[in-house]
């Protein structure tokens, strides 16, 4: 009898410890992150839209930043004239606020970035300190980056990846690394719901708030 309650014992602990070792695969495997690119400008109104109303949200509201490799890429549509300096869609404003965009990603971490680019994107101004009173984000070096650097210099990476993709206009949104045209319609209007669909496929995880 005494043998038949430690071999029961034995086996219960068993059961635990695989249980145990599934739930932190579980908890690994939700460590994984969905790379999401979004290549857009800064006064584009598109890109304003989906900045504040799709991304954003799904990023910081519903906390899928946790699970996201996310690039901003500031260049959208600008081009370089024969001099080789950085002309944009919506003038030089628009080059000034994307190269403020590029300085902070350049010098802050993701979740700071977003905040801050989402917040400068609810408007047509400079709201630089705005953003950062809201956030107590301390952004003296991307007044100094901004400062002593010029729009070409600060977008002339944003430029080289957006020249890889052969996107129709911004915003455009590349998923794992692809940017499938006939997608951005679902992204760029149904962005949470795509990115739970994508990462549950990918990573056999269904994300918490997804519909």
């Amino acid at each position: 009898m005494k043998a038949f309650v430690f071999v029961s014992c034995l086996l219960m602990c068993i059961v635990a410890l695989a249980g145990a070792r599934r739930h932190h695969a579980r908890v690994t495997e939700a460590s994984d992150k969905l790379a999401i690119t979004l290549y857009y400008e800064s006064l584009c109104p598109y890109c304003m839209e989906f900045v504040t109303t799709q991304l954003g949200p799904s990023m910081m509201v519903k906390d899928r930043l946790p699970f996201t490799d996310l690039q901003l890429i500031p260049y959208g549509n600008a081009n370089l004239d024969d001099d080789g300096n950085v002309v944009c869609q919506h003038g030089e404003d628009e080059c000034d606020l994307n190269a403020w965009h590029g300085c902070i990603l350049q010098h802050h971490n993701i979740t700071e970035s977003v905040q801050m680019i989402a917040c400068m994107m609810r408007g047509k101004k400079n709201r630089l300190d705005t953003c950062a009173d809201h956030y107590r984000i301390d952004v003296s070096d991307v007044k100094n980056c901004r400062k002593s650097r010029s729009v070409n210099d600060i977008l002339a990476e944003y430029g080289k990846e957006t020249a890889l993709v052969n996107h129709e206009g911004v915003p455009a949104v590349a998923v794992d690394y692809v940017y499938n045209v006939n997608e951005q319609n679902d992204l760029l209007n149904h962005f949470d719901s795509v990115f739970c669909a994508r990462y549950e496929t990918m990573y056999h995880l269904k994300l918490a708030n997804c519909v």
